[in-house]
């Protein structure tokens, strides 16, 4: 397919908006962690304060997310992104404004670190589902490839232009930043036109809604087995490669700069992943899913045999292209097999099976490397990663989801 073809969807003006407030939200989303690691040390040093902050973003997100999902199955999928933009801003505005006046400590920025964590899991799934009302069936992985590209793009450079920033005017700012872009974010979805989302039959109560996405859940076994694939791999990768990843290194002559290039090889990887995906269209789309996500053990590989970072940075790339190719097929397949009026709880479910094992992951990780050393977590993360992937090769639901012809439109898939 030529390049003209695969951005015909830029030709849809809501979708036009969306990756526009995107784009915008990203540029403040993906410098705002330096800031707020940076703030959170400059009035409490200790690592348990950050780890606290951090804890109170991430729990309301594994708590909220089902919620999230029934919500965006009932209600208007623009005015809930809309919400979580404004919730999210108004949070990290306050945080912006309690470091600038001198009056931040770990409680109150711990309390709007969690109200921006509760904005961001009701707004997922309204996100995850909004694109088959935005654009048609057959532009769905392009259009899933556009929206992934800016948050990548920026990825590469963000991180340490945001330190930069920092160092030079204070986090205070690059937080107020991180505020505005959701808020022009949320101005820019605001005029998003799309088909109405299906309401609840009468009487229908939100138990019957999420007994409803529970089953369109549960019936597919491409679905949640590969959801619970998701719960080792997700689990031992960020344990693995983001946890013990800086360990290694630092362990080394490598140190720090090498772990930021091997990041930014990772992030380089991200980009390149999307651009083949806008060409690359393979028919069975979650055979592709399962085997493009394989070189996730790479880096941990690299990582334990006395780590070159030629060969690092390398494995770290192709990690990237596989990764952006997996999940683009993989939210390709949701969106063309279910029916929209239940993807934001289906949706829901995959991300909660694929989040809850991560604390546990982090946790189960470091204490056996510190008893065990790293090198055998890392080996053993590594094969445990490319079992718990071609396991699927042998569920016989996962060979039966094809691209959708180009003419049809979202039905139920077969389990």
């Amino acid at each position: 397919m030529n390049l003209r073809a695969s951005l015909s969807v830029l030709g849809n003006r809501p979708f036009r908006l969306l990756l526009l407030a995107r784009l915008i939200s990203v540029s403040g989303s993906a410098m705002a962690p330096v800031a707020l690691a940076f703030a959170v040390l400059g009035f409490n040093a200790r690592p348990a304060a950050l780890a606290t902050v951090l804890a109170c973003n991430t729990l309301p997100q594994l708590v909220l997310l089902l919620v999230g999902g029934v919500v965006a199955d009932r209600f208007s999928r623009r005015g809930l992104i809309v919400f979580g933009n404004l919730a999210a801003g108004l949070a990290q505005a306050g945080v912006a404004l309690l470091i600038a006046m001198g009056a931040a400590n770990t409680t109150r920025v711990a309390l709007l670190a969690a109200v921006t964590g509760g904005a961001h899991a009701l707004m997922t799934p309204a996100m995850n589902s909004l694109l088959p009302q935005l654009v048609d069936a057959r532009q769905l992985q392009e259009a899933n490839v556009l929206v992934r590209l800016p948050t990548n793009v920026v990825g590469i450079a963000a991180p340490a232009l945001g330190g930069a920033l920092v160092a030079l005017i204070g986090p205070q700012w690059v937080l107020g930043w991180d505020a505005a872009s959701f808020a022009l974010a949320a101005l820019l979805c605001a005029f998003l036109t799309i088909a109405g989302t299906a309401k609840p039959g009468p009487g229908a109560s939100v138990l019957h809604d999420f007994r409803t996405g529970w089953r369109e859940f549960a019936q597919r076994s491409w679905l949640w087995s590969y959801t619970l694939s998701g719960t080792v791999v997700v689990a031992l990768w960020l344990g693995s490669y983001q946890l013990l990843g800086p360990v290694v290194l630092d362990r080394t002559d490598l140190g720090a700069a090498a772990w930021g290039t091997v990041q930014g090889s990772f992030a380089v990887g991200l980009v390149l992943g999307g651009l083949i995906a806008l060409h690359w269209k393979p028919d069975r789309l979650m055979i592709a899913c399962v085997a493009t996500g394989l070189p996730l053990a790479l880096p941990l590989v690299i990582l334990a045999t006395g780590p070159h970072l030629v060969a690092l940075a390398a494995s770290a790339a192709v990690a990237g292209i596989g990764l952006d190719l997996s999940i683009a097929y993989w939210n390709t397949a949701l969106q063309q097999q279910l029916p929209t009026d239940v993807l934001g709880r289906v949706t829901s479910f995959s991300s909660i099976g694929e989040l809850m094992a991560v604390p546990l992951g982090y946790v189960i990780v470091g204490l056996t490397a510190t008893s065990t050393g790293t090198a055998p977590v890392l080996l053993t993360s590594a094969v445990l990663i490319f079992l718990a992937s071609i396991v699927l090769f042998a569920v016989p639901g996962q060979w039966t989801i094809r691209r959708l012809p180009t003419e049809a439109t979202a039905q139920p898939a077969a389990a």
